[in-house]
C-alpha cells in the first residue's frame, strides 16, 4: 500500500491546530489518522485536559507550605515598598542545592549553559538518582512546550539564582518547578523498580501527571482492564536489566529500564515499571514511523509531549480497532442510529473481554464496563483521582478516587467525540 498524507485535526484546549502526517504503512496502527469519511482524527488525538501547568491534582498528597509563595498584593500606601524576603520552604531548598550540586555535571560542554539537548542526554544517565534526578525532572517539565519540542529553554546558574530570589520575594515563577521537583520525588518513592510488582498491570496504577498521553494511558489502561497478560506477553526481562519489547507485527525493540530521570518526567505506574518500558519502546517505533515529526534527544518526548492516537490499542493487542464517531464530533448530533450502534459495540466488546476507550476533543478515557440494563458506562479518567468530570453541556459527575465515574450511554453519546472499540481480527485482515 502506498504511503498516503491524511491532513489532521489537533485540538490543544480551545485552539484548533492542523498538520499533515504522512507514511504510515497499513501494518502499523496510525498514529493519527483520518475516519472513513475523511473529518476527524480516529478516535482521540489528544492531549490531557489540564496539560502540565494545572498541578494541583498531582500535588494533592504533597505536604502544605512545600510549594512557592503567593505573590503579595501592592497597596497604595505602599508602592515602591522594598520586596519581603521570604525564607524558602524545605522542598525549595533541597530543589535549588541538587541543581547546584549537579549543573556542572550536567553541562556536557562546560559552557555554563544547560541546553535542552544537555537536558535530554542527562535524563538517560541511569547514574543520575534520587533528588538530582528529580531536579533534572523539574527543569525538563518546565522547559518543554508540549505543543513545540524543539522550543525548549536553556538555563545559566544565574537563572537558578533569579528564580530563588523571585520566591525569597514571593514572585511567582514562569513554571512550577518547585511542584515538579516535589512531585517527582513522590512518583520515585511510590513507583516499584520490579517489572509487574504486583503479577499483573493494573488500570488503577497508572497515574498521568503532566504529560500529553492520555491517548497512550487509556488504550494501555482499557486492555489492562480486559486483558492483562496481553501486556504481560509484550515484554521480556533480560539478565542485564533490559528489556525486550515485542508489539504484534512490529520489529522488537530493545529498551534500557527507565531511569529515576525519566520516571520523574514522565507518566508513571504504581504496579511497577511495565508502563515506563512500553512507553520507551513505543517511543522508538513512532520516530521511525514518524520521522518527520519533531523529535529530542529524549525518545519519551515522542510520547508525552506530542499528541496521539487511543488507536495505539492495535500495538498492544494485535486485533484492529474500530472508531465510532459521536454526537460531540458530529454536526447532526445524536441519533437513534448511532445510539443503537454504540449499546451493540459495548455490550460485543465487554462480553468478549475487549478493550473500549472514549475520547473528547482534549482528553482521552478508557470505557471499563457497560451495564445494559441500566444504560450505564463506567469510564475511567487517567488522572486517576477523585473530583469531578465536567461533561460539555456543562454537567458535574463525581469520580471515585481511582478515576471512575459513570455516566448513562446518551451522556456518553452526546458529550464524546469517539469510542474505539478493539475487535476480533488481527491488525491487516
Amino acid at each position: 500500500m502506498p504511503a498516503r498524507l491524511t491532513r489532521v485535526r489537533l485540538f490543544a484546549g480551545c485552539a484548533l491546530l492542523a498538520l499533515a502526517i504522512g507514511g504510515l504503512s497499513a501494518s502499523i496502527p496510525a498514529i493519527a489518522s483520518a475516519e472513513p469519511a475523511g473529518r476527524a482524527p480516529i478516535a482521540a488525538v489528544v492531549q490531557p485536559v489540564a496539560a502540565r501547568d494545572q498541578i494541583s491534582v498531582a500535588l494533592r498528597d504533597v505536604p502544605r507550605g512545600t510549594l512557592q509563595a503567593p505573590t503579595p498584593t501592592a497597596t497604595q500606601d505602599t508602592p515602591h515598598a522594598a520586596p519581603h524576603v521570604a525564607t524558602l520552604s524545605p522542598i525549595a531548598q533541597k530543589f535549588f542545592a541538587a541543581v547546584r550540586a549537579n549543573f556542572a555535571q550536567w553541562d556536557l560542554n562546560h559552557d555554563g549553559r544547560l541546553t535542552r539537548e544537555e537536558i535530554e542526554i542527562a535524563m538517560q544517565d541511569a547514574r543520575i538518582t534520587g533528588e538530582a534526578a528529580a531536579a533534572l525532572a523539574a527543569l525538563k517539565i518546565g522547559a518543554t512546550k508540549y505543543e513545540n519540542l524543539t522550543e525548549t529553554r536553556t538555563f545559566d546558574l544565574a537563572d537558578i539564582d533569579d528564580m530563588e530570589r523571585a520566591l525569597r520575594e514571593r514572585r511567582k515563577l514562569d513554571a512550577n518547578f518547585i511542584g515538579y521537583y516535589a512531585v517527582g520525588l513522590k512518583k520515585l518513592q511510590e513507583t516499584p523498580r520490579e517489572l509487574f510488582a504486583q503479577g499483573l498491570p493494573h488500570l488503577t496504577s497508572i497515574r498521568q501527571y503532566f504529560t500529553a498521553d492520555c491517548y497512550f494511558l487509556s488504550a494501555a489502561g482499557a486492555v489492562a482492564e480486559t486483558n492483562p497478560t496481553a501486556l504481560v506477553r509484550l515484554i521480556t526481562a533480560n539478565q542485564d536489566g533490559t528489556f525486550m519489547v515485542r508489539f504484534p507485527g512490529q520489529p522488537a525493540v530493545h529498551v534500557k529500564a527507565p531511569t529515576d530521570a525519566e520516571i520523574a518526567t514522565y507518566t508513571a505506574a504504581k504496579d511497577g515499571v511495565w508502563l515506563s518500558v512500553l512507553q520507551k519502546a513505543y517511543a522508538e517505533v513512532r520516530i521511525r514511523i514518524e520521522p518527520k515529526q519533531a523529535k529530542t534527544r529524549e525518545p519519551l518526548d515522542s510520547v508525552g509531549f506530542r499528541l496521539g492516537s487511543t488507536e495505539v490499542m492495535e500495538l498492544f493487542t494485535g486485533h484492529a480497532s474500530r472508531a465510532i464517531r459521536l454526537g460531540g464530533e458530529n454536526d447532526k448530533g445524536v441519533n437513534a442510529p448511532m445510539m443503537a450502534k454504540v449499546r451493540t459495540a459495548l455490550s460485543t466488546a465487554f462480553r468478549e473481554r475487549r478493550a473500549v476507550t472514549a475520547s473528547m476533543s482534549h482528553h482521552a478515557y478508557a470505557i471499563t464496563a457497560y451495564d445494559a440494563a441500566s444504560d450505564r458506562v463506567t469510564v475511567h479518567n487517567p488522572y486517576s483521582v477523585g473530583g469531578y468530570e465536567t461533561l460539555p453541556e456543562g454537567d458535574k459527575i463525581e469520580r471515585n478516587g481511582d478515576g471512575f465515574f459513570t455516566i448513562s450511554t446518551a451522556q456518553l453519546a452526546s458529550s464524546f467525540f469517539y469510542v474505539r472499540v478493539e475487535q476480533g481480527v488481527r491488525v491487516g485482515s
